[in-house]
């Protein structure tokens, strides 16, 4: 299990960062407005998968921070140059749907909570497989999808940052 502090640090920007991208989503700003927070927490969940993999974790836990660092950075990337196509980035998005399945379901016994958000992330991560890598006209669905899991994703940071300093 992830060290608190570091786990809802990391969940903090992850929330803000996908209300960012639905924003984004939705047409209310620029592609290079949404890159920058799309860096931080990327660079940000990269440092923390790094204490993961050396400080007190496991390769496990390292892994499933990278899944999120590699997506934010590619979303950086992607934004930044403002390419118009995104299919690469969302292929990439099924094969993260397939390794937070499971991930959820090994979450579940030992923190349930957090279990279901992975559930809720898989899916989110599907969703944007069907948005970007084949391409379905589906932006209010996937906004509104990436604006719930930003909320709920919040909360779960906010909770343990603020209240108990132990994730449940």
């Amino acid at each position: 299990m992830a060290e608190p502090n570091i786990l809802g640090l990391g969940l903090l920007y992850v929330g803000a960062v996908l209300f960012v991208n639905a924003i984004y989503i939705l047409g209310y700003t620029s592609s290079r407005d949404a890159a920058v927070m799309n860096l931080f927490t990327g660079g940000l969940t990269f440092l923390n998968a790094i204490y993961f993999a050396f400080v007190g974790e496991t390769a496990f836990a390292a892994a499933q921070t990278l899944l999120f660092s590699f997506t934010y950075l590619w979303v950086f990337v992607e934004f930044w140059w403002e390419r118009e196509s995104m299919r690469a980035l969302g292929w990439y998005c099924l094969f993260v749907a397939i390794c937070a399945a499971p991930t959820g379901i090994l979450t579940f016994s030992s923190l349930p909570i957090l279990g279901i958000i992975w559930e809720t992330w898989a899916y989110l991560w599907f969703v944007f497989f069907l948005f970007m890598g084949l391409e379905l006209d589906i932006p209010k669905e996937t906004a509104y999808s990436t604006m719930g899991v930003a909320l709920l994703t919040w909360a779960y940071a906010y909770y343990i940052l603020a209240f108990s300093g132990t994730p449940i």
